[in-house]
């Protein structure tokens, strides 16, 4: 019988045979889950970076991103459907699914930061600390425990204070920002507490395979209502292209997905809370923006609590892990 625990330094199964892609990060995050999602968040943050460099909608990114991941990722996911047992159908449906949900938050964020600014946007997307680990308790019975529920406001915080939301605010229509932020913080909530249920030890690129082909589906489709799709970019910008693709596509999201079946909702979500403050860090050292002493302690705020929050699932917090029910 397998062990049911979802604590975060012991893996379910560690001990399948087959070769395939899905067993290298299986023997990878069997006893490094965090710094796996770590290694994801960072990815995310370095891609969202390229971002203002493709200087092309944001339909065009969400497109491209997923039509230039394919040839990397069509070849590891078929030779990982050899290798592994065949998938439930519902796995299937819901890595699609999960793909939709990516591509609205890519175009509402981007929407949320042309009008409210980037601070307040980055503020409210990231929510989604709080609705993963919700979606967790609703659906699987995952309770977060109280050390993590007490530690959350000190990470919202933290963004706040990193996002530049101290210090004056920008933006054209911030109430539609909101609007538009909230919306894209539950679609990324939503996307990773799908992605996780569509990912296992056996299947990790097959997922992360299907949802970017879902969510280049749908910036085809919405992307020319959407400030407009360019089919033609050019080399300066297919070259940035090619690069979000690489990293916040292929290496973030099969990062991501090998790691979350191994956390607890909560610490799956708290983690990616790096994804802002690496984003800050990141446009200083390749952008050249300078970050005010207040976003650096706000970026400092951030990475204490997350390590209060995996230390406390490290430490066995009751309700830290998953506990799920049958």
């Amino acid at each position: 019988m397998l062990d049911r625990r979802d604590d975060i330094t012991t893996p379910q199964r560690v001990d399948s045979p087959r070769a395939s892609i899905s067993g290298l990060f299986n023997r990878a995050t069997a006893r490094m889950p965090v710094p796996v999602m770590l290694a994801g968040a960072v990815c995310v943050a370095l891609s969202s970076v390229f971002v203002p460099l493709t200087h092309v909608s944001t339909g065009t990114v969400t497109l491209f991103r997923s039509l230039l991941s394919m040839p990397f990722l069509i070849p590891m996911a078929l030779s990982e459907a050899r290798a592994t047992p065949a998938r439930p159908p519902h796995s299937r449906w819901t890595a699609y699914v999960a793909g939709v949900l990516l591509a609205g938050d890519i175009l509402l964020w981007n929407q949320a930061i042309a009008d409210s600014g980037a601070g307040i946007a980055t503020v409210i997307v990231n929510a989604q600390v709080v609705l993963v680990p919700l979606l967790g308790w609703i659906f699987l019975r995952e309770r977060p425990g109280a050390a993590f529920v007490a530690v959350v406001p000190v990470m919202l915080a933290g963004v706040a204070l990193a996002g530049g939301v101290v210090g004056g605010g920008s933006g054209r229509n911030p109430a539609q920002g909101a609007i538009f932020a909230a919306a894209a913080a539950l679609c990324y909530a939503g996307f990773l507490f799908l992605l996780r249920q569509a990912s296992d030890e056996d299947h990790v690129v097959v997922p992360v395979t299907e949802s970017a082909a879902a969510s280049g589906v749908v910036a085809l489709v919405v992307g020319p209502f959407w400030h407009g799709l360019d089919l033609l970019p050019g080399w300066a910008a297919f070259g940035w292209l090619a690069a979000i693709a690489l990293t916040g596509q292929v290496a973030s999201y099969l990062l991501i997905a090998s790691a979350l079946p191994r956390l607890p909702a909560s610490v799956g979500a708290a983690l990616l809370l790096l994804q802002p403050v690496g984003s800050v860090l990141l446009g200083a050292i390749i952008l050249g923006e300078r970050p005010t002493p207040v976003q650096l302690g706000g970026c400092a705020v951030v990475l204490i609590a997350l390590y209060l929050a995996t230390l406390t699932a490290r430490r066995g917090d009751p309700g830290a892990g998953s506990s799920r029910e049958p």
